[in-house]
């Protein structure tokens, strides 16, 4: 029922399509072939009455709008119009110019024919390299082998057959001289190339950690290759790639120094360690190899690059040495150096005796530095003392009160370079001398005698100013406290005649086995300084003089203690006046004891020498012992 109802409609379109054609003869062919207009007829006719007569008005509109977007576009796209216009001109004027040139191209085809015959003519020349070209072609492999000769020969370099590279070479001159063609010597230039870069190596070779048949082997290639002049000048060139090995060693441990004094000083150490290593283990390996490889009329060469190296040691210790401020740590420098001298004196290299100075300046300077500081602090505490008018009994002597029972003391006598035991009454002078032997320790490890003198001298000069400083002090005292004045005698006593006496015994028998000089000015003035004042000790009102011998100096120094404690003693305490005294000296010699020898002997305090103090403390009658 569909397909029939749908076949009158269609009828139906063309009789209406017919009607429209008829009353438009000339657009009759257009309307028939447009689908659209018979789409629009069929859209026509499905449509109501309505809607049919709202049609026109609705085409109206659409047109319309059509017109608008079309100026719009018009508007908007007016370059590209443009451009289009310029398009079609230019192509206009390319297919005129084609045009052209297709007729030239006609009128020159006589011309490709005239060239074509002169290409046919030329042809034979290459005809005949042709049959050139197969009787090589003949010969392809004997000539491929010779061409192979420079990539072979660059194989070889590269894998460290040096010696089948030399045979190739050798092979590659001898064709040269029989053919002297061309070709030959292009393989010829090419295998010189290879034979440059296996010299390159078998150099770089002698740079590196060698062992002895290696480094044969690789003198032996420099001497086929025939690239020296003579036979000083490949020994030259041996020696200076082993000065470059080492060069290149020591530039891998260089560092910067710190801007901290002691950092400083260790980072110097570690690097002068690890530089004598280097320079021990490259001298010694490039003596044997030059010695073992050069066997036949050395000269005077490795002898004279050897002196080089000593000296450019010599450069660096001289420059670095400065910065070390450890004494242990120039000991195990010396020692080292030593060492290294040592072990090159099997290959006739036997150093040692040229570095000894370079430590002894350096060692020098440290010694006197902690003397002088030593002395300055001394010389602080006596100079603050000075400006403050302090009375001597609070700062010379120590004076701290308890009561503790000493029991089981043992008789023992000083060791002789064990420090007095005085001097523990006077902490000042224990501090000091405690500097003092703090510098003679470190002395030890380097003990040279060539800064004896400045020591001793040095030290002489230290003793001038203490005393000088204690003159100037004791001015002060005879005016604002002169009851106190034998306290200043006593204190300069026991510096004078056991605590100078003490340093100088250390210095001269201690550490250079009883080595002396001849009395200097310094010691003359050092003599005439402890001349003691005992006008001043009679005005100061004490019955007791003092005696210059050291025998009697613990007596003395317990009864300037006793007087001075008598003044400090409060009224009303529990203990008598006497046991408060003796109270006071037990404590001041055991608190002195616990707290303050072991910075003055350091290492050698023992407990014997504190049994030994404390018996002296119980037992003034075995001072004696002391001296």
């Amino acid at each position: 029922m569909s397909f029939e109802s749908s076949a009158e409609l269609f009828n139906t379109n063309d009789d209406l399509l017919t009607l429209i054609n008829s009353s438009w003869e000339d657009k009759k062919q257009s309307i028939d072939d447009t689908q659209w207009t018979r789409d629009y007829l069929e859209h026509l006719t499905s449509l109501p009455l309505n809607q049919l007569l709202k049609e026109p008005q609705q085409l109206q509109a659409e047109e319309d709008n059509t017109k608008e977007e079309a100026q719009k576009l018009a508007f908007t796209e007016y370059p590209s119009f443009i451009r289009a216009q310029q398009c079609k001109e230019e192509v206009e004027v390319i297919l005129s110019s084609l045009d052209t040139q297709l007729k030239d191209f006609i009128t020159a085809t006589s011309d490709l024919e005239d060239a074509c015959q002169i290409f046919e003519q030329e042809s034979a020349v290459i005809k005949e390299e042709r049959s050139k070209i197969t009787r090589v072609l003949e010969y392809q492999y004997v000539l491929t082998d010779l061409l192979e000769i420079p990539q072979l020969m660059e194989t070889c370099v590269w894998n460290g057959y040096y010696s089948e590279a030399m045979e190739l070479a050798s092979h590659v001159r001898l064709l040269l001289v029989r053919n002297p063609l061309p070709i030959v010597k292009t393989i010829q230039e090419q295998v010189q190339t290879s034979s440059d870069l296996m010299f390159i190596q078998l150099i770089s070779h002698l740079r590196k950690p060698i062992r002895l048949a290696a480094a044969i082997n690789v003198v032996g290639f420099l001497r086929r290759m025939d690239v020296f002049r003579s036979e000083i000048e490949l020994r030259m060139v041996f020696l200076r790639c082993k000065h470059d090995y080492v060069q290149q060693k020591i530039l891998r441990i260089k560092r910067d120094l710190s801007e901290d004094r002691h950092q400083r000083s260790l980072d110097t150490s570690e690097y002068l360690k690890q530089y004598i290593d280097i320079m021990r283990e490259q001298m010694f390996e490039t003596g044997t190899q030059y010695m073992s490889i050069f066997s036949n009329d050395q000269g005077t060469l490795l002898s004279d690059y050897m002196i080089h190296l000593i000296r450019s040691m010599k450069d660096i210790l001289t420059s670095y040495l400065p910065n070390i401020d450890d004494t242990s740590a120039l000991n195990s420098l010396l020692t080292q150096l030593q060492y290294c001298g040592m072990s090159l004196g099997r290959i006739g290299l036997d150093f040692r005796h040229l570095f000894v100075d370079l430590f002894e300046d350096a060692i020098k300077p440290i010694i006197l530095q902690w003397i002088g500081d030593a002395t300055e602090e001394l010389l602080s505490v006596i100079s603050n003392a000075t400006t403050e008018c302090l009375a001597p009994s609070s700062w010379m002597a120590s004076k701290t009160v308890y009561q503790k029972d000493i029991n089981h003391l043992d008789d023992t006598r000083r060791n002789t370079f064990q420090p007095p035991m005085l001097l523990v009454i006077y902490p000042s002078l224990a501090l000091f001398t405690n500097g003092v032997l703090s510098a003679f320790n470190a002395l030890r490890l380097l003990p040279a005698i060539s800064i004896y003198e400045p020591i001793k001298k040095h030290l002489n000069e230290c003793f001038l100013s203490i005393n000088t400083a204690l003159e100037q002090y004791s001015d002060i005292t005879r005016i604002n406290t002169p009851d106190e004045l034998t306290y200043i005698q006593s204190y300069k006593i026991v510096f004078d005649k056991c605590c100078a006496p003490y340093l100088e015994s250390c210095l001269s028998d201690g550490i250079y086995g009883n080595y002396s000089i001849s009395p200097s000015i310094e010691d003359r003035d050092m003599d005439a300084a402890v001349v003691v004042d005992t006008a001043d000790i009679n005005s100061s009102g004490d019955n007791d003089t003092v005696d210059n011998s050291i025998d009697n100096t613990v007596d003395d120094a317990e009864d300037i203690i006793t007087n001075g404690i008598k003044k400090t003693i409060v009224d009303g305490a529990n203990n008598s006046v006497e046991d408060a005294i003796e109270d006071n000296k037990n404590d001041a010699m055991k608190d002195i004891v616990e707290h303050n020898i072991k910075t003055v002997v350091g290492d050698a305090v023992t407990s014997t020498m504190k049994n030994t103090i404390e018996d002296a403390i119980n037992n003034p009658t075995k001072t004696q012992g002391l001296k």
